[in-house]
């Protein structure tokens, strides 16, 4: 079985682009590194040894509650997102987003200004991920294929406007923090399953690696990578406004 000192996975980040103070927005599928250090509390270690007391880790942890008919409860609701981002979930004073669907855990300097939901879009204008993208995060992919993870490519995709997702409203009941709980509701730019396509994004992440937007590296045989909000959002939002359907292929 491989194995990852806490050291070697520092390294590794940094090999990427992560930096000291860096906003940091990380998919990772923990087994990818095979046997951390410490395990996830390694894991952990190694971006707050990259990132430093200034930096911020922000995990997706979404839920899907009002979808499944569920209460999104804040403090208790898991993460389908990974055993790495229900550890950061849980860490003392880590800090999470009200949006039912698709809320985001966080913690270090920024983390309380990272999850602002501005509105009820899950995705788009008003979005939590409107505030991640003006706050230029770094998306990191530990082991995660393109057409697996990479969420903010939903997003972009509403930025654009593609013709295969359509806005969806869910309401339901959140229960916060302290216990109360309110009415609330999201949209979701969800995919439109009546069309007879499936999510392609190899190409064009192909594509932002040959161009130098998305940095990658390869430990144990497996791909890891980073990139920027900023030029991964100007090229991919380009890329389907000019062809719609460039991250799809026939089902």
């Amino acid at each position: 079985m491989k194995r990852t000192s806490r050291a070697e996975l520092s390294e590794l980040l940094r090999a990427l682009g992560l930096r000291a103070g860096d906003r940091a927005f990380v998919h990772a599928f923990s087994a990818s590194l095979g046997l951390v250090e410490c395990g996830l509390a390694g894991m952990h270690a190694a971006f707050r040894d990259v990132l430093g007391p200034d930096g911020t880790l922000v995990v997706p942890a979404f839920t899907s509650s009002y979808r499944r008919g569920e209460v999104y409860d804040v403090a208790a609701s898991r993460s389908f997102n990974g055993a790495f981002s229900e550890y950061v979930r849980r860490i003392p004073g880590a800090a999470r987003s009200l949006d039912p669907l698709f809320s985001f855990a966080a913690e270090g300097a920024e983390a309380q200004m990272l999850l602002q939901r501005p509105g009820p879009n899950c995705f788009g204008q008003g979005s939590g991920y409107e505030v991640l993208f003006a706050a230029g995060v770094k998306f990191v992919g530990l082991g995660i294929h393109w057409d697996q993870g990479y969420s903010f490519m939903m997003h972009l995709e509403r930025e654009a406007g593609v013709p295969y997702r359509f806005e969806k409203a869910y309401e339901g009941v959140t229960r916060l923090g302290d216990g109360n709980e309110i009415h609330d509701r999201a949209i979701h730019f969800q995919r439109d399953e009546a069309l007879s396509v499936r999510r392609n994004r190899t190409p064009l992440g192909r594509a932002l690696v040959d161009e130098g937007i998305a940095t990658e590296r390869t430990w144990h045989g497996i791909v890891h990578r980073c990139m920027a909000a900023g030029p991964v959002a100007e090229r991919v939002v380009a890329a389907l406004r000019a062809d719609p359907w460039c991250m799809t292929r026939p089902a």
